[in-house]
């Protein structure tokens, strides 16, 4: 008996380490153009935004959805003032290229912890904005740590594949 709760107390142990919130879910149109911009990054990490676009568009490129790149590189980000500025720019971008959808998100945590194991840990989340109105149509965030073995890339891959919405036709 001792062993099953033992047992039990452990995976509920292991299964806390991840954490995914889905905010405003969404059925989102296969049959619509969405861009993908870089991520506003609120971490001492440097390109984390821009790591986390870059995966989430990976992720992306599974759907059958046509999609934008807007990803442009460190000089779109430290160029600009505000992330007010910075989404505005995006947004223009984006209709221009006849995009109906923005995918935007923001970059909470990105890092290895410190200590023996330095476990990966990140944090962030993705909003898909209708162009045609402003309106955020969907929005969700995660938030997940890995044991040592495991690196942010991998880490951010799983979120991605936990926080897209789904495409319908």
């Amino acid at each position: 008996m001792l062993k099953k709760v033992t047992f039990l107390i452990s995976i509920l142990l292991f299964t806390a380490c991840s954490s995914i919130t889905h905010k405003k879910p969404a059925l989102l149109s296969s049959n619509k153009t969405y861009a993908i911009a870089s991520f506003w990054n609120y971490t001492e990490t440097p390109m984390a935004g821009l790591r986390a676009a870059s995966i989430v568009e990976s992720v992306l490129s599974k759907q059958n959805i046509a999609i934008h790149s807007l990803i442009d590189g460190s000089d779109d980000i430290t160029l600009k003032k505000s992330k007010k500025d910075l989404f505005t720019i995006q947004k223009e971008k984006a209709k221009s290229m006849k995009a109906d959808y923005l995918i935007t998100g923001n970059v909470q945590e990105w890092q290895y912890k410190t200590g023996i194991d330095a476990e990966p840990v990140v944090s962030y989340t993705i909003k898909v904005i209708d162009l045609s109105n402003n309106n955020i149509i969907f929005n969700a965030v995660g938030a997940k740590s890995a044991w040592g073995h495991k690196s942010i890339g991998v880490v951010a891959q799983e979120i991605a594949k936990d926080l897209i919405p789904q495409f319908i036709n």
